[in-house]
C-alpha cells in the first residue's frame, strides 16, 4: 500500500473518531480545582525542594506495525510529576557524546523519530511567581535501537502474514552523564505530530458572511440612521494578505468600515473640529465627496478617552491547536503574538492559557502577567494536531476567566484561531447564541484570526461582535506588533461597551444620505434606547470613524421630526452616542450637533485618508454606489505629504494596480 493511501486512511479514521467523540453542545471537562499554576510565595521551601528531587519515570510504547521509510518512530511516555508545567526532552544519538534538548511538551508523551540508535531522558519543569525556572532531576535513560536491516516495509492491514518485532530497550539510572540545554547542532532525532495528519489542499475554503449594502435614505421619510459601533480591523489586513498573495478578493471579504477604522486619524490633536464630551470626543467634518460630484461627505470621529490609570487585566489565551493550525502563518505566529502581548503585562495582571483541538486543556492558570519566561516556554510547546472542538475550548476559557475574575478589572479571553470549527457547535447562529450567554459573565472576548486558504472569517467575526470584543486578522509579525503592542491599550482595555451611534439629519440641509459600511451592524431606530440590545465595544483611546455620503437638500425642504418647521437652522445633523460603562448595565447618552461651522472648503488630510480607504474598498467590492471610485483616484487623494498610515495605504493600492492588469 502506498504512503498516500496509508495517509488517507489515517486522516479518514481520525476524522470519524473526532466527529463521533463529542456530542452537540458538549461541555468543558476542565477541573478548576486542580489547575496548572506556578509555585507561589505560599509554597514553602519543602514543596519546591520536593519538586527538584523528583525523578520522572520514562518508558516507550511498542514499535508501530507499519513504517514508511528508513526512519523509525516511537512515543516516549511518563507519569505526570506533581506541580510540573512542562517537560524537556533530551536525546543522545549513538554518534554523539552528550545529550541535547530536542523538544518540550506540557503533555506526558512525546512522539519522536530516529534514524540511528538513540538514548532519551526527560526533566520536569516548573516556574515560581518570580518567573524563575525550577527543574527536577533527570529521568532514567531509555535507549531505542534502530533496526538497520529490517524487512521490506508493509502496512498492518495488508493481506499476508505479519512480522512480529521484539521490543528492545535499555534502561539506565541517572549516572552523571552530560545534558546540554541547547543543542550545538541539529540532533539525529526529530519530532513531529502523531495522529494529526492533514493533507494539504489546493482548494480555497475560506468563508465570509454576506450583508446587503446600505442604500440612500430620504430624509423626509427616514431621517434617522442607527448602528452599533465597530472597531474591528480584520478586513483590511486580510485584504492586504490577499493582494500580496495575488489572490482574488471575495466581495464579502470587503467590510469598508474595517478598512477605514484600520487607520489612526489623530482626532485628539484637533481642537477646532472636536467636541469633548463625558466619555467621548466627537470630530466632525463636511467636504465635497471625491467620488460623487453631487454629494458631500460627512466624517465623524468618535473617540473614547484613555483612562488615567490602566486597570489590571485577567487574560485567558484560548489557542486553537487543531491540525488546521499546522502552518507557518498560523500556530508559530500565534506563539509570537502571545509573547508580544505578555511583554506588555505587569505583575498585577493575570495570564492563563487554554488550548483546544479534539479536547480542551488548561496549560497555565492564574500566572502573574510578568512571568514572560513561563508563558513563552509553554507557548513554545504547542503543537497542531487533531480536530477542532471550539465550543469546549470556549466553555473552558470562560470557566478559568471567571475563576480569576478581577472586580473592576479587564477580564478578557483572547481567541487565536483560523475559525475552522468542525466539532461541536460550528453554525454561526448557534455560535452567536453560545457567546451571547457567555458575555453575561462580564468577560470580554477578542478574536485574533490567522492563516489562509481555510479561514472562517464569518465565524470569527460572529464570536467577536457578539462576545463584547473586537476581531483582528494577523497576517505577519508586523501586524501582531501593531495590534498587540502599538495599539495594546485600545484593543485590550474596554472604555465603553454596547456603544450605539445614531444620526438624525435635518431635511433643510440634507435631502438624502447613505451610511458607508457597517452593513452588518445596522440597528432599528427603536434599538437605540433599548439597553437589552447589544452594541459595539470601544477601547481606551480608540476611535470609531464614520462616513456618510450626503445629497444636500433643496431650499424648500421640510422636516417632520426635530426640525419640524423651516427655521433656517444651520444644523446638518445631530449625532447621539449611547453606551455603558465596561461593568455597567444601564446606558448613558451623549450628543453633539454638526452645523455649518464644520464645513470645509477642501477635505482635510484626515478625510482624504478615510475617503481613499472607502474608495478603494468600494472598488474592490464593486459597490453599486462606488460612483467614480478607482484605485488611481484613491491614490490621488493621498498625494503630497503623507502620514505613516497614508503611506502604507498608498503603497498597497500601488501594488494592487501593478499586479492587476484588467483595470480599465
Amino acid at each position: 500500500m502506498t504512503k498516500r493511501k496509508i495517509s488517507a486512511i489515517l486522516a479518514a479514521a481520525m476524522a470519524v473518531s473526532c466527529v463521533g467523540a463529542f456530542p452537540t453542545e458538549a461541555r468543558s471537562q476542565i477541573d478548576t480545582s486542580d489547575l496548572p499554576t506556578l509555585f507561589s510565595s505560599k509554597n514553602d521551601e519543602s514543596a519546591i525542594l520536593k519538586f527538584k528531587k523528583s525523578k520522572p519515570k520514562l518508558t516507550a510504547e511498542s514499535r508501530e506495525d507499519y513504517y514508511y521509510s528508513s526512519v523509525e518512530s516511537r512515543t516516549l511516555k511518563w507519569e505526570p510529576v506533581d506541580n510540573a508545567l512542562l517537560y524537556y526532552v533530551y536525546a543522545k544519538p549513538s554518534n554523539k557524546k552528550s545529550f541535547e534538548k530536542i523538544g518540550a511538551t506540557y503533555d506526558t508523551e512525546f512522539f519522536t523519530t530516529y534514524s540511528i540508535t538513540t538514548s532519551y531522558c526527560i526533566r520536569a519543569v516548573s516556574y515560581d511567581e518570580n518567573d524563575t525556572k525550577i527543574i527536577s532531576r533527570t529521568s532514567n535513560k531509555i535507549t531505542l535501537k534502530y533496526r538497520a536491516n529490517r524487512p521490506t516495509p508493509y502496512y498492518a492491514n495488508d493481506a499476508g502474514e505479519g512480522v512480529d518485532y521484539e521490543y528492545e530497550e535499555e534502561v539506565y539510572e541517572e549516572a552523571g552523564y552530560d545534558i546540554a540545554y541547547e543543542p550545538a547542532e541539529a540532533p539525529a532525532a526529530s519530532t513531529s505530530v502523531k495522529g494529526g495528519y492533514y493533507p494539504s489542499s489546493e482548494y480555497n475554503t475560506e468563508e465570509y458572511s454576506h450583508s446587503e449594502e446600505s442604500s440612500f435614505k430620504n430624509v423626509s421619510t427616514d431621517p434617522v440612521s442607527t448602528f452599533a459601533a465597530d472597531v474591528d480591523t480584520a478586513s483590511y489586513a486580510n485584504i492586504r494578505r490577499l493582494i500580496n498573495d495575488g489572490s482574488p478578493i471575495p466581495e464579502d471579504a470587503v467590510r469598508i468600515e474595517e478598512m477605514i477604522n484600520y487607520f489612526d486619524y489623530d482626532y485628539d490633536t484637533d481642537t477646532k473640529y472636536t467636541r469633548r464630551l463625558d466619555t467621548f470626543s466627537v470630530y466632525s467634518e463636511i467636504a465635497d465627496c471625491p467620488w460623487n460630484e453631487d454629494a458631500k461627505l460627512l466624517q465623524l470621529g468618535i473617540e473614547a478617552y484613555a483612562p488615567e490609570t490602566i486597570p489590571d487585566s485577567n487574560l485567558v489565551f484560548l489557542v486553537d491547536v487543531s491540525g488546521s493550525m499546522d502552518n507557518k502563518d498560523k500556530l508559530p505566529l500565534v506563539k509570537e503574538s502571545i509573547e508580544m502581548l505578555t511583554k506588555n503585562m505587569s505583575e498585577n495582571d493575570t495570564i492563563s492559557i487554554v488550548t483546544y483541538s479534539g479536547e480542551e486543556r488548561a496549560v497555565l492558570a492564574g500566572a502573574k502577567g510578568n512571568c514572560i519566561n513561563a508563558v513563552t516556554d509553554l507557548a513554545d510547546c504547542m503543537e497542531a494536531s487533531g480536530c477542532t472542538n471550539g465550543e469546549r475550548g470556549i466553555n473552558a476559557a470562560y470557566e478559568i476567566a471567571e475563576k480569576y475574575f478581577i472586580e473592576g478589572g479587564n477580564n478578557r479571553i483572547i481567541l487565536c484561531t483560523d475559525g475552522d470549527l468542525n466539532v461541536g457547535i460550528s453554525d454561526e447562529s448557534e455560535l452567536k447564541k453560545l457567546i451571547e450567554k457567555k458575555r453575561e459573565s462580564g468577560v470580554f472576548f477578542t478574536v485574533l484570526g490567522y492563516g489562509k486558504g481555510n479561514i472562517k472569517d464569518n465565524k470569527m467575526e460572529t464570536l467577536a461582535d457578539n462576545g463584547n470584543g473586537s476581531y483582528h486578522y494577523i497576517d505577519c509579525s508586523d501586524e501582531a506588533a501593531k495590534v498587540l503592542i502599538e495599539e495594546c491599550t485600545e484593543n485590550i482595555i474596554t472604555a465603553a461597551k454596547d456603544v450605539k451611534i445614531q444620526a438624525e439629519f435635518n431635511p433643510e440641509k440634507v435631502k438624502s444620505y447613505r451610511l458607508i459600511g457597517y452593513d452588518n451592524r445596522r440597528l432599528g431606530n427603536e434599538d437605540f434606547d433599548n439597553d437589552k440590545k447589544d452594541g459595539g465595544e470601544v477601547g481606551a483611546g480608540q476611535s470609531v470613524t464614520v462616513l456618510y455620503e450626503i445629497i444636500p437638500a433643496d431650499a424648500n425642504s421640510k422636516s417632520s421630526l426635530k426640525y419640524q418647521k423651516s427655521t433656517g437652522s444651520k444644523d446638518w445633523c445631530t449625532v447621539k452616542i449611547r453606551y455603558k460603562e465596561p461593568d455597567g448595565s444601564k446606558s448613558k447618552l451623549a450628543s453633539a450637533v454638526v452645523d455649518d461651522s464644520f464645513v470645509h472648503k477642501a477635505p482635510s488630510s484626515r478625510m482624504k485618508l478615510a475617503a481613499a480607504a472607502a474608495m478603494f474598498g468600494m472598488y474592490l467590492k464593486d459597490s453599486e454606489y462606488k460612483g467614480s471610485s478607482h484605485p488611481d483616484d484613491a491614490r490621488k487623494l493621498l498625494s503630497g505629504p503623507k502620514s505613516h498610515d497614508a503611506q502604507n495605504l498608498d503603497l498597497l493600492i500601488e501594488y494592487y494596480i501593478q499586479t492587476n492588469f484588467d483595470l480599465e
